[in-house]
């Protein structure tokens, strides 16, 4: 599985380059421009590399979990119903992504709790190179409330194992890093046209559904050859 999901991962990113240039595009010029106005452009590369390593980072993560777990209902027979169960519970979800091409609406509203900043009574300056600090501002780019960044961590969680996990989230912050050096230009020229809110409505379903179709395929491959092994003594006695 390890080509089909790193391959899902990059086209989710190419799929939703309209989204991110109308959603984070702007955002990302700003950051850069504000981190280091002389430099924007080194600014720039250095938030996006950040984004690209915690990306990985996430997609490791997200693996990782779901290996752990693997692991451990192997070693524990009585859990494999719940294993079985959780399987069931991500193929539901998989088919969801598919037919609808959005997040449920309950993990959508976790998404956006999730992303809120915390409130604080006084906000404290760093002082520090204007490159580290784009690039510190791109390592917090994974808890974004987005609906496809989500979908792709969802992805990364069906891998085999923590490095396929990076993989997955990398292929996918490669691609939509694309829209992330155009962006700034196109959304320029939106604005200059009036087109700018129609873009900020762009809605990255056809990705989203690509990540629903990789976790029924996934989640589908894997109940089946655990059946498959389970059922291989009986049949070949």
């Amino acid at each position: 599985m390890t080509g089909a999901l790193l391959l899902t991962g990059a086209l989710m990113g190419l799929a939703g380059t309209p989204h991110c240039v109308s959603m984070c595009a702007a955002g990302c010029a700003a950051a850069a421009k504000r981190c280091a106005p002389q430099s924007s452009g080194r600014a720039l590369a250095a938030l996006l590399l950040g984004r690209l390593l915690a990306y990985a980072a996430a997609g490791a993560v997200a693996a990782s979990v779901i290996e752990g777990a693997r692991w451990f209902v192997d070693g524990t027979g009585w859990l494999k119903p719940i294993w079985t169960m959780l399987q069931l519970a991500l193929l539901l979800l998989g088919v969801w992504l598919l037919l609808r091409g959005r997040l449920p609406p309950t993990i959508e509203a976790w998404a956006e709790q999730l992303g809120r900043p915390p409130v604080t009574g006084q906000v404290q300056k760093i002082h520090l190179p204007g490159e580290l600090k784009a690039f510190g501002l791109g390592t917090l780019w994974p808890a974004l409330p987005c609906g496809l960044l989500h979908a792709a961590l969802l992805v990364a969680a069906v891998a085999s194992g923590p490095i396929e996990g990076a993989g997955v989230m990398a292929a996918f912050g490669a691609t939509s890093s694309l829209a992330l050096v155009i962006g700034p230009a196109l959304w320029l020229r939106l604005l200059r046209g009036g087109s700018a809110a129609g873009a900020a409505t762009l809605n990255p379903a056809w990705a989203i559904r690509m990540a629903g179709a990789a976790i029924v395929v996934a989640v589908g491959w894997s109940m089946g050859h655990a059946l498959l092994t389970d059922l291989a003594p009986a049949w070949c006695a």
